[in-house]
């Protein structure tokens, strides 16, 4: 398998109505767009910045290297799915100055049957927290065993507020967002998030906000009931008990099925290696760190990221200070 050099992206950013004005300061922009909202850090249609594949969308360049940038994982799903190969996660920045609507997303079985005209598979995320206002909270599942009719009652008199679980917001803190699960990101947030590259969203409540036309924004009620776990969620683990130290300064902060996330801190340098399996991305969220290979060096400065292919082999990450990077890849 030949190795190909990490490759860095043109980021995309992207208004939302709810967006704010910290990501603008967090990346060092002297001009950012108002209400910037999301910041699309790794994206199959981002282009590359830089190296033998400068100016093509990543998503080219997956599918020309196959195996020696995605691993052996991704291109066999993809595979099993009749699709070439594929960049199958997005990692992204999001600042939430004001509330996002409560949703849920669909898992792949529901996306394959009903959503195979988008593309795309379901959606499963997870949240790490970078700063959070006080008072500030999450939404994730419900807060007792409900069922669709009542969702439903609640979604259209304005009661569904009263069925969802709230959790305080802090910095530091991560939470993973499995497909069918009702959540939202409230105002007075911004995190880092790793998803499925999916964009299937389904809307249950808007607070009444009006799009750029003047109309109400769409909801997606009837697919949202489809796709919803009705259950009482369970509690997320808290600080160091929801997660797993792999070895000083590195620790195991997530996995599920389409991906998982470690968080690197501290100055100590770390002697890592990409799998034959899966590439990796990197994403220094606080603080800036240094990254070397054989041929190569680079800097990740705060809110940068990094795609390693997975013939990239043994390669050093030393964050600086009290840097903190998120390394992601496919389990």
């Amino acid at each position: 398998m030949p190795s190909l050099p990490p490759l860095r992206l043109e980021r995309k950013l992207d208004s939302r109505l709810w967006g704010g004005r910290s990501l603008a300061p967090y990346l060092g922009l002297a001009q950012a767009p108002d209400r910037l909202a999301e910041v699309w850090l790794v994206y199959e249609q981002n282009r590359v910045d830089g190296g033998p594949f400068a100016g093509e969308p990543l998503r080219a360049v997956a599918e020309q290297q196959g195996e020696a940038l995605l691993g052996r994982r991704p291109v066999a799903r993809a595979a099993e799915r009749g699709r070439p190969p594929e960049f199958p996660l997005l990692a992204k920045l999001i600042d939430a100055a004001d509330h996002l609507s409560v949703q849920v997303h669909p898992d792949d079985a529901y996306a394959r049957e009903r959503e195979a005209h988008t593309g795309f598979q379901g959606k499963s995320e997870a949240w790490y927290l970078l700063r959070a206002q006080e008072g500030a909270e999450l939404i994730h599942g419900f807060a007792r065993d409900t069922g669709r009719e009542a969702v439903r009652r609640a979604a259209l008199d304005g009661g569904l507020l009263e069925l969802v679980r709230r959790i305080p917001a802090r910095a530091g803190q991560t939470l993973l967002v499995e497909a069918g699960t009702i959540h939202a990101i409230n105002a007075g947030v911004m995190l880092f998030e790793i998803q499925q590259k999916s964009d299937l969203t389904y809307r249950l409540y808007d607070y009444g906000r009006t799009d750029a036309s003047g109309q109400p924004r769409q909801l997606h009620l009837d697919r949202a009931l489809d796709v919803l776990r009705y259950g009482a969620a369970a509690a997320p683990a808290q600080g160091a008990a929801g997660a797993r130290e792999l070895g000083p300064g590195r620790e195991l902060l997530v996995s599920c099925a389409h991906f998982a996330m470690e968080r690197l801190s501290g100055g100590r340098a770390q002697a890592l290696e990409t799998s034959p399996e899966t590439f990796e991305i990197l994403a220094a969220v606080e603080g800036s760190a240094d990254l070397s290979w054989d041929g190569g060096e680079d800097w990740l400065k705060q809110g940068e990221a990094v795609v390693l292919p997975a013939s990239l082999g043994r390669y050093q990450l030393t964050p600086q200070g009290g840097a903190t990077v998120l390394r992601c890849y496919v389990p």
